[in-house]
C-alpha cells in the first residue's frame, strides 16, 4: 500500500488465518517468515496488518513477531 508520509509503498494485510489444526505446527511462524522475505524482496520497509480485539491468540503470537501501533482502525461503509 502506499506510504505518503514514508514517499513509499508497504506492506498492508487484513489479517493472518491459520487452519485450526495447524495451529501450534510453526505454521504461523512460516507465514511471517515469507512475509518478511516478500517485503525485503519488495524493498518494503515495514508491514502492517489488522486483526479483531477479541482475537487473543493471534494477538498473542503477532506480539512475539512485531510491535503493536497505536493506531485504531475505522470503515466507512457505502
Amino acid at each position: 500500500m502506499p506510504s505518503p508520509l514514508r514517499g513509499t509503498a508497504t506492506g498492508f494485510l487484513d489479517d493472518l488465518f491459520v487452519t485450526p489444526a495447524a495451529r501450534g505446527s510453526g505454521a504461523f511462524e512460516c507465514l511471517i517468515d515469507a512475509i518478511r522475505d516478500l517485503a525485503a524482496a519488495e524493498g518494503w520497509p515495514q508491514v502492517r496488518w489488522i486483526t479483531a480485539a477479541d482475537n487473543a491468540r493471534a494477538r498473542s503470537a503477532y506480539d512475539r513477531v512485531a510491535t503493536k501501533t497505536d493506531w485504531v482502525t475505522y470503515q466507512l461503509d457505502v
